[in-house]
């Protein structure tokens, strides 16, 4: 029993980290622009974002399916510290970046880092927790990573110089040393392992019929939960520095960085409960519904900076609430010997797709005429989302796959 919680802190505090290495970059663009290329301007900040917005994201599939398949090969604790390992790296390395080309190429290292973080840390514990409370204990995991949307507005609220501040994140490095220490290997992984000595490629076994809808459902829902939450965390703190003065600028990048964190915690303990009492299908369509309905009353009428914190943290909680339930939702539909790489695939193809959003966001933000109206379009991901959840099977009660 105490080495399952010791997991949970070491997976949550992982989590956290993953969080950290994902947003603080958010929280410091403009100026890591400036101090990168002597300019900032939006159309410099914006090309700048989402070429190293990009690489992160494509580290983080690439990364995450990578490791998940190690997982199922070698165990969940070697993959996860490998992982955090990866992570704590980038975000030192971040630090010493001398160019805008390094800076790019240390984001996709980070990122591969931080998506099998979330990955591997969401199926250790679902793992853990297969028999009693699975999806309650997943959905508090799932808000550690908006708690590193927290710390990172703190740190740039206390901060100023961005090198620094890389520095400070860094310090996540004993987290893989408590990897090796505290963290126990899967139970079901073991079992399954000697249960299986004669097992197929993972991406073979993947491929069989029993298992090829519930992965293109699983690619769809969190796919477009992903486009739309990345539009509003990298691109929102920006957008909110632009509303006021230039001298409040980094201070409103901050509160919107720490108000998103705070909604999506509050979400992630909300995914749980309504995912125990309406179902995994019903939960994660009140999330698609609120995200979609916030975002339209955010991005369309012209508010005061009040008016915008406090629907950063409601718009924030809903993508809480559907991030919790997904990231519970996912695992439960795959068996064990193949749960890291579905869960993986299903996490980060997604992932490609925002890539690719990412790419263009530079050229959008300036056809759409601001990051406000561009979020806004990046939101419509949430009404494909809702629309797959009529094919998407139910999950609620049934035992975990072994």
């Amino acid at each position: 029993m105490g080495s399952r919680y010791a997991l949970y802190a070491i997976a949550y505090l992982a989590t956290v980290s993953a969080g950290v290495a994902a947003t603080l970059f958010s929280a410091y663009l403009p100026v890591i622009v400036k101090d990168l290329t002597g300019m900032a301007d939006q159309q410099t900040v914006a090309q700048v974002g989402s070429t190293a917005g990009a690489a992160f994201l494509f580290g983080w599939a690439v990364g995450a399916v990578f490791l998940g398949a190690l997982g199922d090969r070698l165990g969940r604790r070697m993959a996860l510290f490998l992982s955090v390992t990866v992570t704590t790296l980038g975000i030192v390395a971040t630090a010493w970046a001398p160019n805008v080309l390094s800076l790019i190429v240390i984001r996709f290292i980070t990122g591969g880092g931080a998506g099998s973080v979330l990955l591997l840390s969401a199926v250790m514990v679902a793992e853990a927790w297969a028999h009693q409370g699975r999806a309650r204990m997943v959905g508090i995991l799932a808000n550690a990573f908006p708690v590193g949307l927290i710390v990172s507005g703190v740190i740039g609220g206390f901060i100023d110089d961005w090198r620094t501040a890389y520095l400070v994140g860094g310090s996540t490095v004993v987290l893989a040393v408590g990897v090796l220490l505290m963290v126990p290997e899967s139970e079901w992984w073991q079992q399954s392992a000697q249960q299986h000595k004669d097992r197929q490629l993972a991406r073979e076994r993947l491929l069989d019929t029993v298992h090829r809808r519930d992965l293109f459902t699983g690619i769809i829902l969190f796919g477009a939960m992903l486009v739309g939450l990345w539009a509003v965390f990298v691109w929102m703190p920006t957008w909110v520095g632009t509303l006021g003065t230039p001298e409040q600028a980094q201070n409103n990048r901050s509160w919107t960085t720490i108000a998103l964190g705070l909604g999506s915690v509050a979400g992630g303990f909300l995914a749980g409960p309504l995912a125990e009492r309406f179902g995994r299908r019903g939960a994660a369509a009140v999330g698609y519904v609120g995200c979609a309905l916030i975002t339209v009353a955010t991005f369309v009428p012209t508010l005061g900076l009040d008016a915008v914190f406090a629907l950063a943290f409601v718009l924030s909680m809903f993508i809480g609430i559907n991030q919790g339930v997904l990231v519970n939702y996912v695992p439960e539909l795959f068996p064990t010997l193949i749960r890291g790489v579905a869960t993986g695939i299903c996490f980060n193809i997604g992932r490609l797709v925002t890539v690719a959003a990412v790419i263009t966001a530079g050229f959008l933000i300036s056809w759409l005429g601001g990051f406000d109206h561009a979020i806004l379009a990046f939101g419509l991901a949430y009404v494909v989302g809702l629309v797959m959840l009529v094919r998407a099977r139910e999950t609620r009660g049934l035992d975990l796959p072994a």
